[in-house]
């Protein structure tokens, strides 16, 4: 049998935790199968050292448990390659299909940190119909089993007529080909309705919505100000409360996403305890601390350091937690695919008709025409684009080229942002460096809690 030893992508916690018997367990987090793991303590020791004597000595079972698990992995195995390999396999199915729709490439927010240009142009009802069809191709294709739209801007809502008119035809024609037919929308929340949001639930296949809060009202308001002036914290939320008060859109998953970096960031524990006070502490709500980086701008005076970042979500978290807002402490599933950039199945379309492969292309000054692909017009039915920019993220990083070619994380995170890898920027997601404080939520959540292994007592 092949020697068996601790994966590269797995990682122990430092501290013991009692469960509801009084009984001592440790815990590991293995990546490659984004499993929390019950560990006895020498079992967790004989994985942490790596100790082969100690790893042998193991009863059989756990020896396949862990196994099973990713936690343990043959001696010899290149598990770059087989991490790589899974994401390149990813990222090569056909069966699943993601466009990214731009109805509109204005926003009616002037936000500090964006980066982004936005510009008002009228609907081109000749364009949209492209869109239309390309997408209706991808649903009538015998080898496409589901096909997700994601409504993207500028702010979409300020389209709202042409994302009814294209989900009417989306959905009619997933009916008709007997497939699965979703959509989601980034939006920044300010026109909103419960109505609205009832339609696109029910009538729009939108199954999921993120939205962005940067704190509490005054916070909030300053940061990102409508171009009339008007703040918009109460409506948002106001609106959420409401639709959630009602159920009525009940299948509607809503993220709540907080940019934060040295202007806000000493406001997030308020904006939390404002969230739960006003009924956001709701399953169907998760919650997205995101720290700001560049978005094609230049965010050197206000950005975070990732591990001071780190360091102050972990408390957040704990804070949110506490109050009964949900959010994931640990990711639950490895990823397919890194991100749009990096599938030939995904897509971004702007309101010109231009395909792109990476959503930080279109509405970027600089970047606007260099990330063009395609144009819907050239594209036969629904033949996937061209290859972009990013298509060989997965060798850069199988090469040992980036980064992420050295760290724990890279089954569950992909590598987060191939472009600002390569502009220089670190785009590593905080669990990178607040993983344990994490493990640590994720382990309590589960009903256990610290134990002092010398006095035996809670700590």
């Amino acid at each position: 049998m092949t020697a068996l030893v601790p994966s590269r992508y797995l990682l122990i916690g430092e501290r013991p935790y009692r469960d509801a018997d009084g009984g001592e367990a440790w815990f590991g987090y293995a990546t490659r199968s984004a499993a929390l793991i019950r560990l006895d303590r020498a079992t967790a020791a004989a994985l942490r050292s790596g100790d082969p004597d100690a790893l042998a000595g193991l009863d059989p079972a756990e020896h396949r448990r862990l196994a099973r698990l990713r936690a343990l992995v043959g001696r010899g195995e290149d598990e770059l390659a087989a991490v790589t390999g899974g994401l390149r396999e990813g990222s090569a199915r056909t069966s699943s299909r993601s466009v990214t729709i731009m109805p509109t490439s204005y926003c009616n927010m002037a936000c500090s940190y964006c980066g982004q240009e936005h510009v008002k142009a009228a609907h081109d009802r000749v364009r949209a119909d492209r869109t239309a069809r390309r997408v209706e191709a991808m649903l009538a294709d015998p080898g496409v089993d589901t096909v997700s739209v994601t409504w993207f801007g500028g702010e979409p809502l300020l389209a709202l007529r042409v994302i009814r008119e294209l989900s009417a035809r989306f959905t009619a024609a997933a009916a008709r080909h007997g497939k699965t037919y979703r959509a989601r929308m980034a939006t920044n929340g300010s026109l909103l309705t419960v109505r609205t949001l009832a339609e696109l639930h029910r009538d729009c296949a939108l199954d999921e919505m993120e939205l962005t809060v940067d704190g509490p009202e005054e916070v909030h308001d300053r940061r990102r100000l409508r171009r009339n002036g008007r703040g918009s914290f109460h409506r948002t939320v106001t609106v959420l409360a409401e639709t959630l008060a009602r159920g009525a859109a009940p299948g509607l998953r809503i993220g709540i996403r907080v940019n934060i970096d040295r202007d806000n960031e000493d406001s997030v524990t308020d904006l939390l305890n404002d969230l739960a006070c006003l009924g956001l502490a709701h399953p169907q709500v998760t919650l997205h601390l995101i720290a700001v980086h560049s978005w094609g701008n230049d965010v050197s005076e206000v950005e975070l350091a990732a591990r001071a970042y780190a360091l102050r979500e972990a408390g957040w978290l704990r804070t949110a937690e506490a109050l009964g807002l949900h959010f994931a402490p640990l990711p639950a599933a490895t990823v397919r695919t890194t991100c749009t950039a990096t599938t030939r199945s995904g897509e971004i379309v702007d309101t010109e008709g231009r395909v792109y492969s990476c959503s930080e292309h279109p509405l970027v000054p600089g970047a606007r025409d260099t990330g063009v692909v395609a144009r819907v017009a050239d594209l036969a039915g629904s033949a996937r684009r061209p290859a972009g920019a990013f298509d060989d993220w997965y060798d850069q990083v199988g090469d040992g080229g980036a980064q992420c070619s050295r760290c724990p994380i890279l089954p569950v995170c992909g590598g987060s942002c191939p472009k600002l890898w390569r502009e220089g920027h670190l785009p590593c997601p905080s669990v990178k460096f607040n993983w344990a404080e994490r493990l640590d939520l994720a382990v309590r959540r589960r009903g256990f809690t610290p134990f002092d292994a010398d006095g035996g007592g809670a700590r």
